[in-house]
């Protein structure tokens, strides 16, 4: 059988939803200004 103490002592816990959710906001504009700058260097020739 479990012990719920000492279970609860392993624990770690993951990234907060908020934190998961910034970074991949965070890559996604990362995303879209390379792609714009590429649009732009491209328009140029």
């Amino acid at each position: 059988m479990l012990d719920f103490k000492t279970e609860l002592k392993k624990y770690q816990p993951i990234l907060d939803i908020e934190d998961v959710e910034e970074n991949i906001h965070s890559e996604e504009i990362k995303d879209i200004i390379d792609l714009l700058q590429y649009l732009s260097e491209n328009n140029k020739n």
